[in-house]
């Protein structure tokens, strides 16, 4: 009974805002308002713009060099930061270019991982190239890493 009673006896601590007050401010801002702006935490900031997307000609001229096979270290940095926008085209190309060494050292684990991105952004038959590089590119102990990796998320 006596816990009861103190228990009671302890005062409430809650916080009530006066939204009339609040949407005073927005229409008639006086003095009191004015402080209470002031008294606020700033905002926090923008979110980052995401990269700006590659004209199409600039697309169309690593594509051409991946056919010929002539692609550079330049043309795997522009796939790359689209990879990176989750452009679904530049994903596919730089998954080709990584399995084949075309600009890069060949690494048919980026690869792979490149087809399960591109899967993801509904690329039709990403899913039958990751499942082939899997089955036809990768050691055992790469496909073991990669289950391995795939179990921790």
């Amino acid at each position: 009974m006596l816990a009861c009673v103190v228990a009671l006896a302890a005062p409430a601590r809650a916080q009530f805002y006066d939204l009339d007050g609040a949407y005073r401010c927005l229409k008639t801002p006086d003095p009191e308002c004015e402080k209470n702006l002031r008294d606020r935490p700033p905002p926090p900031p923008a979110a980052a713009e995401p990269p700006p997307k590659p004209s199409e000609p600039e697309f169309a001229e690593v594509v051409a060099h991946v056919r010929a096979k002539t692609a550079a270290s330049s043309d795997i940095e522009v796939l790359r930061r689209l990879a990176r926008a989750n452009d679904p085209r530049a994903v596919e190309v730089l998954a080709w270019c990584e399995l084949n060494g075309l600009g890069t050292a060949r690494d048919p684990v980026a690869a792979y991982k490149l087809y399960r991105q591109a899967a993801g952004l509904g690329v039709p038959h990403a899913r039958d190239n990751q499942a082939a590089v899997f089955e036809r590119q990768l050691t055992s102990e790469e496909r073991q890493a990669i289950l391995l990796e795939e179990n921790k998320q």
